[in-house]
C-alpha cells in the first residue's frame, strides 16, 4: 500500500482544530498529482462508460431519483476495482479517521465512500448529509478531481453558515470536511463535468440494528 506522505499528516491536524472550533475545514489532500490523476481518470472512464448511475434521496424504501433535487451519478468504491490510487485515497482516510479520533474523540469506526459525477446542469439543493432516524454518519469529507476547472465552470460546494455562505471550489486536490449534522450545504449547477469522491466518518452504532 502506498505510504501517505508525513508532510501531508501534518496537514491534517489543522483540521480537527478547525471542526471543533466552526464545524468545517478546507484543505488540501496532500495526494500526489499522480494519484489524483488516477482517481480523476478513473471518475471518468466510470461516467463515459455509463457505470455511473442517478443518485437517489431519502432512505431505504423512500429513495426516488430526483434530478432537480439531487443530480449527480454515484458508483461506491467498493464496487470498483482496486487500483494504487484508491489505496491511497484510502489510505489518507484512514490517517484522517486516526487524527480526529485522537484529538476530538469523536469515536469514528468506518468510513464510507463513492465517486461522484455531476453534467452541466446538474447540483443539489441545499440539505445536510445525516438522516434524521440514524446519527452514525459524523464526519463528511469532498476530494475534487478536477484539474481543469476554471471559475465560470459552477459546481462550487456552498457551506451555509452563520456569518455567510462559503463556496469552495472544486479544484483537483481540494479537501473539504464538515460535520454531517450541523453544516447545511449545497452544489450549486455545474456548466461542465464536475467530479469528486464524497465520504462520511460512521460511529459504530449503540444499537445493532441501527444503519
Amino acid at each position: 500500500m502506498p505510504e501517505f506522505p508525513a508532510a501531508a499528516v501534518e496537514r491534517l491536524l489543522p483540521v480537527a482544530d478547525q471542526l471543533a472550533e466552526h464545524g468545517w475545514a478546507v484543505t488540501q489532500s496532500g495526494l500526489s498529482p499522480q494519484v489524483l490523476a488516477e482517481l480523476e481518470h478513473n471518475c471518468r472512464s466510470l461516467w463515459n462508460s455509463e457505470a455511473l448511475r442517478p443518485a437517489a434521496v431519502g432512505r431505504f424504501g423512500e429513495r426516488q431519483v430526483l434530478p432537480e433535487v439531487r443530480g449527480d451519478h454515484i458508483r461506491w468504491l467498493d464496487d470498483c476495482p482496486p487500483s494504487p490510487a484508491h489505496s491511497a485515497y484510502l489510505q489518507a482516510m484512514a490517517e484522517l479517521q486516526r487524527t480526529l479520533n485522537r484529538t476530538l474523540l469523536l469515536g469514528l469506526d468506518s468510513y464510507e465512500t463513492h465517486y461522484a459525477l455531476y453534467p452541466p446542469g446538474a447540483g443539489y439543493r441545499r440539505h445536510v448529509d445525516r438522516f434524521k432516524e440514524s446519527p452514525l454518519r459524523t464526519v463528511s469529507v469532498v476530494l475534487y478531481l478536477n484539474s481543469r476547472w476554471q471559475p465560470g465552470d459552477g459546481g462550487e460546494l456552498r457551506l451555509h453558515l452563520p456569518d455567510g455562505p462559503l463556496d469552495v471550489e472544486p479544484r483537483a486536490g481540494t479537501l473539504a470536511v464538515f460535520m454531517s449534522d450541523s453544516i447545511v450545504h449545497e452544489v450549486l449547477l455545474a456548466r461542465r463535468d464536475r467530479a469528486s469522491l464524497v465520504g462520511w466518518f460512521r460511529r459504530r452504532p449503540d444499537n445493532p440494528l441501527l444503519r
